[in-house]
Formats: C-alpha cells, sequence, structure tokens
C-alpha cells in the first residue's frame, strides 16, 4: 500500500458509484502515473549493497512481485540478468510492454514454479503484504528459497503492523499524479490484523463523469519477530530484519522494514 502524498489543492467531492474492479486490474493502466516519485533506483541500489555484503557477486535476479517492472528496470539499467514474476496478468502487460526484453512470469507468490534458480530474489514496496496470512507467507518463503542458488540471497520489505494501523493521517489519501486523480481511503481491522484500502482512480477532468474504478486491497502487517521466525523456519540462514536507508537493525516502532536472508 503506498503511502500517496495528500495535496492541499484540486481536491473534489467523493466519488459515489464508481465502478469496481479486481485488485491490480484497472490500477495497471494508472499505476506508473501514481508512482512516478517512488525510489526504485535507490532501493535497487540499497538491494544490491546488502546483497553484496553477503557475498552475491552478480548473476540471475528475480524481481519477485515485479508489478510493471518498476523495480526490474533499474537492475536491467545495471547489467543484471533480472526476470520478473507477478500474479496479476494486467500489471504484467504493463511491465512487457516497457521491458520486452526481459522474462515476466504470471503465477502466484505461493505456487510458482520456474525452470532456473536465482543468486538473488528480491521483492519491493510491500509486495508480500498481499500474503494474508502466516500460512501463505510461509509456502511463499518454500517457494524462494526453491529457486535460490546454495549461498543465494533473499531480500525484501513489507509494512509492520505498526505501519499498517496508520498508513495516512486521517485514513485518507487524495489528490492528483499527473492526470489521474485518486481518493484512497485507509482502515484497519485490529481483531484480524489486516488493512483495508478502497482505492479509487479517475482520470476524467469532470468529477461528475464517473468514469473511474475502485479496486479494494488488503494486506497483513509482519513483525520483525515474525519475519525471522518465518525465514528460519523456511530454512533460511543469517536472516536480518533492517530498515532503509543505512541498513541498521529495524527498531521496534519501525512502520517497514527489510529482511535479509541467505540459502544455504
Amino acid at each position: 500500500m503506498p503511502r500517496l502524498p495528500l495535496p492541499a489543492s484540486r481536491l473534489r467531492p467523493a466519488a459515489s458509484g464508481p465502478r469496481p474492479a479486481a485488485p491490480y486490474t484497472d490500477l495497471a493502466s494508472v499505476y506508473d502515473r501514481l508512482m512516478a516519485d517512488i525510489e526504485y533506483d535507490d532501493w535497487a541500489a540499497f538491494i544490491l549493497r546488502t546483497a553484496e555484503r553477503r557475498g552475491f557477486a552478480g548473476g540471475a535476479l528475480l524481481d519477485l512481485g515485479c508489478g510493471t517492472g518498476n523495480a526490474t528496470l533499474p537492475m536491467w539499467e545495471l547489467g543484471y540478468e533480472v526476470e520478473g514474476l507477478d500474479a496479476s496478468p494486467a500489471m504484467l502487460a504493463v511491465a512487457r510492454r516497457k521491458l520486452p526484453g526481459i522474462a515476466f512470469h504470471h503465477d502466484t507468490f505461493e505456487e510458482f514454479t520456474l525452470p532456473r534458480r536465482f543468486d538473488l530474489v528480491y521483492s519491493v514496496f510491500d509486495a508480500l503484504n498481499n500474503l494474508l496470512d502466516e500460512a501463505a507467507f510461509s509456502r511463499c518463503l518454500t517457494r524462494v528459497r526453491e529457486h535460490l542458488v546454495p549461498g543465494g540471497v533473499f531480500m525484501f520489505d513489507v509494512n509492520t503492523p505498526a505501519g499498517l494501523r496508520e498508513l495516512w493521517q486521517g485514513g485518507v489519501s487524495e489528490g492528483w499524479a499527473d492526470d489521474v486523480y485518486y481518493r484512497w481511503t485507509h482502515s484497519y481491522d485490529e481483531a484480524t490484523g489486516l488493512a483495508t484500502v478502497e482505492a479509487y482512480c479517475d482520470t476524467s477532468a469532470d468529477a461528475s463523469a464517473q468514469s473511474g474504478f475502485t479496486e479494494v486491497h488488503q494486506e497483513r502487517g509482519y513483525a520483525a519477530a515474525d519475519l525471522v521466525r518465518l525465514l528460519a523456519a523456511a530454512g533460511f540462514e543469517d536472516v536480518a530484519v533492517i530498515e532503509y536507508p543505512d541498513g541498521e537493525p529495524a527498531s521496534l516502532d519501525a512502520e517497514r522494514v527489510w529482511a535479509v536472508a541467505g540459502s544455504p
């Protein structure tokens, strides 16, 4: 769930009756405009820097939950052999148009099977928070470990429960990104531990046209201690939970953390 900016101008009344859409379907057509200011290049550098400290010296990369390829692109530009995997055909269609020379795979985090192993598997922008319980998260970890070479590195970021409780001040993020109007509302259920975002987007300048769509997204937060436990149970070694950008151990109140682990 991105922390979208909250501009103070050009806001409109709350939309009524927008067309519903499945998660990561219609959003694919406007996603890159919404995320134009996200620091994907810096994240890629952070991943590589951290992985190199773990012995990564090049090789094949897999961008898990690659979406439209925004975190795949900087690795490719740096000369790495990188592939992407995502569960959304619509997001992958955008990625393939942008990066026709890269192999993109359509599969789920829990079930993917690819014909090769990788030296580095990475996942960014809380993609793994879409795994809504620990059983699903563990199945994903098993698939990742089976796709890493011995000594390979797995690195990813997640929102913590603290981050999902208060995603945006007032529970709303609203504004314009290029020609896309967005109004995203957030709620958190303490009983289930799930955060829900209703993401309304519209490219019409006329608020009365009601040409937009709404996607409903859910995420589960994972605390540092949970990540260490789950990664160790899946057979990973040298597990650490750190914060961007300095790589220091994550604080107890961190809203977003990065986990890094090695394959035996």
